[in-house]
């Protein structure tokens, strides 16, 4: 029965080491991004981070217009001039579309996607 216990513990300290270290892993990552005339800048299309971080999208644009970053089920108004932030903890991996929806004009358009990988 010793044996047996002893197992049960080395297990539960074993696992909780594996949380705390994959926690400590996580990182936030902040990410300025500047809409012009409906558009991102080439470089900022395509978002990279890793499971289990702490993200933020710094969004400014010149006109109105709301996002949705699918996967994640955001959606963020956003109105000339005035930064707006969207957080969220990178949980699911994958590549997700950032659509765009104009005000007064119908329509969806991706403008970026997030890439969540795997730690």
């Amino acid at each position: 029965m010793r044996r047996r216990s002893d197992f049960v513990i080395v297990a539960v300290f074993a696992a909780t080491l594996l949380l705390v270290v994959g926690d400590a892993a996580a990182e936030p990552q902040v990410f300025e991004l500047s809409i012009r005339s409906g558009e991102l800048p080439a470089e900022q299309r395509v978002i990279r981070v890793r499971q289990g971080d702490d993200v933020t999208l710094r969004w400014t644009t010149d006109k109105a217009l709301t996002l949705h970053l699918h996967g994640y089920d955001i959606e963020q108004r956003l109105t000339p001039h005035k930064p707006v932030q969207m957080r969220f903890t990178a949980r699911a991996t994958g590549r997700f579309p950032i659509e765009t929806h104009a005000h007064g004009r119908g329509g969806e358009r991706t403008l970026a996607y997030v890439e969540v990988h795997p730690r």
